[in-house]
């Protein structure tokens, strides 16, 4: 146990580099290769889905709280992350401009580090400090038209700009925030905007998150082999979470053993994990101690002896994450009536994952999970929320909710019930396929006798009761 202390403590550990960065492992790295390739073929689509104009696409930090469950700190600049490849510099040093009716200059890129750094990661040719991106949108501003030759000959960049811009109405589109806060100051990134209004009547704002939205929820190869190696981590971590769950240990310990198998891997947190109690949900709570009821409150709870423990978890790689929930028994084998709601509730799941293929729509899948749900005897009135979702660089991806599936959408299914105070909940990640689907999570024991089998093997440190004074 005090092997397993230190390395966690270790993993946990992230040393900032001088630009601000974290060491990273050696697996992320690894598996960011193919990033640049990827983006370029990235911006290249992007702009064909233009209707005309530029697009500026900035990297951006949360400069909002927001109280959505979905929000992530680094949330705002993922569009970023997506288009160019560059993780690793802070925003906002950053300004993507992409502007397909121009000559040159179709790909510009402002930035605080390194030009050749820049160009390496992203394969943008064209880059330039970020002091210059203004000075060259002010000069594009003008009508192509109005250009004299001289400024033809001095000012490539901008003028390249402006010829893709027109000589009409204007088109930007800007990469707005993804969930914005009306009670706050607007982003500070978006100031620029008002200064362009206040110059031109001729510039017309679009989001450029109604086109990013669309290419983020179906995935390319880059975001498949970064999203299953993602998965198959989460196997690695919740496996042995599961194991490890034992009476006497508490939630939170139960956790760090879960996120310390995704850091060791190279993988970090798609979402703060969480590992709950699982039975006696209807009983008043009640604590042996001042102790434990002041940890209750505070997320960490004691597991005893009977109980179930849920899982909600998933780890990221390279900001693509999965999201899975499992339902355990600590003493390693169900009793007859966590059997009995257990296999009903996975019952559900299964007809529900069957269903996905493309052309069916969210809305069709939530009817198969409630009607199963009420045909097991009314379980869907503790069903209140909803079939599941895309996932992708979000856990919660941005996407297309009323449309039907496509092939090479990732979504996540969940669903659960409570009964008699016994709650059981499941999600599984799900590709679409050309055809059905498949199932990417179905590895992770889920199945009754599977799940018992699991809880035979050993853990990779042998639980002890909280408080023991054993070494």
């Amino acid at each position: 146990m005090k092997i397993l202390a230190a390395l966690i403590a270790t993993a946990v550990a992230s040393p900032l580099l001088a630009h601000g960065t974290t060491l990273l492992p050696i697996e992320t790295v690894k598996m960011r290769e193919g990033h640049r390739e990827a983006a370029i073929a990235r911006r290249a689509e992007f702009m064909k889905r233009m209707k005309g104009g530029l697009a500026v696409i900035t990297s951006a930090d949360r400069t909002q709280h927001n109280l959505y469950e979905s929000y992530t700190d680094d949330m705002e600049n993922k569009d970023f992350v997506f288009l160019t490849g560059i993780y690793d510099s802070l925003p906002p040093g950053h300004v993507l401009v992409l502007n397909p009716g121009g000559g040159t200059y179709k790909e510009v890129l402002y930035t605080d580090m390194s030009p050749y750094e820049a160009a390496r990661l992203s394969g943008v040719k064209h880059v330039f400090p970020r002091a210059k991106f203004l000075e060259h949108m002010s000069s594009a501003l003008t009508d192509y038209r109005n250009l004299r030759i001289t400024q033809l000959r001095f000012k490539e960049v901008a003028s390249d700009l402006s010829r893709g811009w027109g000589d009409g109405e204007k088109l930007l589109y800007v990469n707005y925030p993804h969930i914005d806060n009306l009670n706050e100051a607007p982003a500070p990134r978006l100031a620029f905007m008002d200064r362009i209004r206040a110059t031109t009547s001729e510039v017309v704002f679009r989001d450029a998150g109604d086109i990013i939205d669309a290419q983020r929820m179906v995935l390319d190869p880059f975001a498949r082999a970064n999203m299953e190696r993602s998965i198959a981590i989460t196997r690695m971590g919740l496996i042995e979470g599961m194991k490890f769950a034992k009476p006497g240990l508490s939630t939170l310990q139960v956790m760090q053993t879960v996120d310390y198998v995704y850091r060791f891997h190279g993988a970090t947190l798609g979402f703060a994990t969480g590992v709950a109690l699982a039975s006696n949900m209807n009983e008043e709570l009640k604590w042996e101690s001042a102790a434990a009821e002041e940890a209750a409150r505070k997320g960490d709870a004691m597991i005893k002896p009977g109980m179930l423990v849920h899982f909600d978890t998933g780890a990221a790689m390279n900001h693509y994450s999965s999201d899975v929930q499992r339902t355990v028994p600590v003493d390693g084998t169900f009793t007859p009536e966590q059997r009995r709601v257990y296999q009903g509730v996975l019952d559900v799941q299964k007809a529900v994952i069957a269903a996905v293929k493309p052309g069916v729509t969210w809305a069709q899948l939530q009817k198969i999970a409630e009607d199963g749900l009420r045909a097991k005897g009314g379980w869907d009135k503790s069903y209140t929320y909803g079939i599941g979702h895309f996932i992708g660089m979000e856990t919660h991806e941005h996407g297309d909710y009323v449309g039907p599936l496509k092939p090479g959408m990732i979504i996540a299914i969940e669903q659960g019930a409570v009964v008699n105070g016994t709650r059981v909940a499941f999600e599984d990640d799900v590709l679409v396929t050309e055809t059905g689907h498949e199932w990417l999570t179905r590895s992770i024991p889920i199945e009754i006798d599977e799940v018992e089998a699991l809880l035979r093997q050993p853990s990779m440190a042998v639980p002890k009761a909280v408080g023991s004074s054993q070494p």
